[in-house]
């Protein structure tokens, strides 16, 4: 059985703080909605996670899950967006497949 993830990341020296998670949060739904993780609680409340941990080298790393694959035009948009909004040294990286 083969496993595989869809993500996008954004990986900062920098912690965020909430509005930021969430302005990342909102930047990739706007370029790609229908490719985001949806769940729906008890009360039809869409439920969306942002995952934050950190690595081994004191970076912050914020992932998002994705049912699809990150194309390049889709990459390059959400990596331009996020530029745009950020005012600090970031990568962004996604699952896709070369």
């Amino acid at each position: 059985m083969e496993f595989s993830k869809n993500f996008c990341r954004l990986i900062s020296v920098e912690e965020l703080d909430d509005s930021e998670v969430a302005e990342f949060f909102d930047i990739v739904q706007s370029v790609i909605p229908t490719k985001m993780v949806v769940a729906y609680t008890d009360d039809d409340k869409v439920k969306v996670n942002v995952t934050a941990y950190s690595s081994s080298d004191n970076k912050v790393i914020y992932e998002i899950v994705l049912d699809d694959q990150v194309n390049l035009d889709e990459g390059e948009r959400i990596s331009d967006m996020l530029a745009e909004e950020f005012d600090f040294d970031f990568d962004f990286e996604t699952s896709m497949e070369i």
